[in-house]
């Protein structure tokens, strides 16, 4: 079973929260899911949806078909029809006027039933679900159970009020629509699903910042980051983290690596246009050797750009941000499930080198929504580094020069030492110098930091025959729409494998070399338009691609555009 929901309206219609109700109810009877959402760059007004795939078995992406819409206004019809399968449905409103469509579609009374039933015109969502879940022969009973988790918070009033809105719909419904649909789930067998979670990218993301002990953050908010930062400030009492919004990207970066000076844990949350402010503070974390965690949450630009929309173009930039030459780490997480690694990782990663270190997620990462068996947090590890001994040392060097470049760190206030720090140019003390011969030894002991990052780093994972004549290449959350891409393929006898890489920056190469070798095509994918990971590649190995496929147009890749992109190319 693979089926498609699409919710479209006006912000501040309630889709999400329809789309959370329909989510809440499928992933209870034991299926996986994954929503997507559409929005634009406007507080009210506007078309924008939000899209629900379900299945039974894993599912990895969003797909262009669609077997139901649920239309509260005109346009939600005009913008998605052409989607729509053979036997789908569109429910509208039936205050919205259609005089082209076909008499299998459902005018239901939505808005109606919400102000008479429920006394709340608001409850629209509920009589929508009931809705969708006729049309589809869903039980209602699993419907109960997920306005009650929805709409618990608000009282057990309003909780019985959208079930009564939801029921009427869904009982008007049985009654009244005469259309069909081929999912018919009346008879389903699968049973309640307790150990699943429903989680975006970004919330994966600050999870996995808070069970690796994350103890300040800081952000000037910015789409699509913003909500990282505010998952971590909704626990940050219980917890004791310290949080503050500042009033620009600046200040935010600086008070973290401040933070992060005197012991904590630290992170900022941004976007590209953010961190382009950020970068100069960079350098700085960088010659101060002060570990700190930027995630990067892209979206297209240049300047304000598409502040809603997708995109994976601040790669190279990142990559080569601040002026000077000096290590830092890019990790660039494919789904939610490796986010919270990813986070838990990168804290780790900046403390043991005492680099900066950026996850680059984008908007389609960070508000994708996945189920997930629930994280065990008892298996996340705590790596500092290198921690200079406790007790008197009055010859501690804050910058002494090691073989593998990293200097034991201690902390403003420790016992016995004196721990100074600069962005200049400085000795093993810490001391400001222009030698010559010094400022040698301090880019070297940076390039020493290198080979045992590299070993510190994931490889790429291959997916499928690693004898395949075609390897598409990606990096980030372009996983998902080609590894079905991939497998749909192969399903149907063509040779082709899937490389994907997490860890971006530095390069580790021995993988690229081992899969390229043996392939006939790499085929790079990629949500920019001059490919600049296989342009990363090139530059690290001098092996080049051979068919460069990009989407920038803000809006996410899919199984099905990929696959077209590569008919048209003649390479399937």
């Amino acid at each position: 079973m693979d089926i498609t929901f699409n919710i479209g309206g006006e912000a501040g219609q309630g889709i999400d929260t329809i789309g959370d109700l329909l989510t809440q109810v499928f992933v209870q009877a034991g299926f996986y899911t994954f929503t997507i959402k559409d929005f634009e760059s406007r507080i009210r007004g506007g078309y924008n949806f939000t899209q629900i795939r379900v299945s039974d078995i894993p599912i990895y992406a969003s797909v262009e078909q669609v077997e139901v819409i649920v239309a509260l206004t005109r346009d939600a019809v005009i913008c998605q029809r052409d989607r729509l399968s053979e036997s789908g449905v569109i429910i509208f409103d039936e205050s919205v006027e259609f005089d082209d469509l076909e008499a299998c579609h459902f005018p239901a009374p939505l808005e109606k039933t919400a102000k008479e039933v429920g006394g709340n015109v608001r409850m629209m969502n509920a009589a929508a679900l009931g809705a969708v879940l006729s049309v589809i022969n869903f039980p209602f009973t699993l419907a109960e159970q997920a306005l009650s988790d929805i709409f618990g918070r608000k009282g057990e009033k309003v909780v019985s009020g959208n079930v009564e809105v939801a029921k009427a719909l869904y009982d008007f419904t049985k009654e009244n629509f005469v259309g069909t649909c081929k999912y018919n789930l009346e008879t389903l067998e699968k049973g309640p699903s307790k150990d699943k979670l429903i989680i975006t990218g970004n919330t994966a993301l600050a999870l996995g910042a808070i069970a690796a002990n994350l103890k300040w953050i800081s952000a000037y908010p910015m789409s699509p980051s913003t909500s990282t930062f505010q998952d971590i400030v909704s626990q940050a009492h219980d917890l004791k983290v310290g949080t503050l919004q500042t009033e620009d990207e600046l200040s935010a970066i600086t008070m973290a690596i401040g933070a992060s000076y005197a012991g904590a844990r630290s992170m900022v949350t941004t976007s590209g246009g953010g961190f382009s402010l950020m970068v100069e503070a960079v350098g700085l974390a960088a010659m101060a050797e002060t570990p700190i965690v930027i995630y990067n949450a892209q979206r297209p630009g240049p300047s304000t750009g598409l502040p809603t929309r997708t995109e994976q173009s601040d790669l190279l930039f990142m990559a080569f941000s601040s002026q000077g030459e000096f290590p830092r780490i890019l990790l660039a997480p494919k789904d939610p499930q490796e986010g919270f690694d990813v986070a838990t990782r990168a804290f780790n990663l900046a403390e043991k080198f005492q680099v900066p270190v950026m996850i680059l997620g984008d908007q389609y990462f960070a508000d994708s929504a996945i189920n997930i068996p629930r994280i065990d947090v008892s298996s996340v590890t705590i790596d500092r580094g290198k921690i200079a001994k406790s007790g008197n040392d009055s010859e501690y060097k804050r910058y002494k020069l090691t073989d593998d470049g990293i200097s034991p760190r201690a902390f403003p206030g420790d016992e016995g030492k004196v721990i100074v720090s600069s962005g200049n140019v400085h000795r093993e003390d810490g001391h400001i110098t222009e030698s010559a011969d010094m400022r040698n030894l301090m880019v070297q002991k940076f390039m020493n930091k290198i080979p045992a990052i590299l070993a510190d780093l994931n490889p790429p994972t291959l997916y499928g025959d690693d004898k395949a004549e075609t390897t598409l290449l990606t990096w980030g959350s372009t996983w998902g729409a080609a590894h079905e891409a991939m497998e749909r393929l192969s399903s149907q006898g063509i040779s082709i494998n899937h490389l994907h890489f997490c860890d971006i920056f530095p390069l580790r190469t021995e993988k690229l070399h081992e899969v390229l070798k043996k392939s006939k095509r790499v085929i790079s994918i990629e949500q920019n338009v001059t490919s600049q990971f296989a342009s990363l590649v090139r530059m690290e190995t001098g092996l080049g691609v051979t068919l460069h496929i990009n989407k920038y147009d803000g809006r996410p890749m899919t199984p099905g555009w990929i696959i077209n992109k590569l008919k048209e190319a003649g390479l399937v």
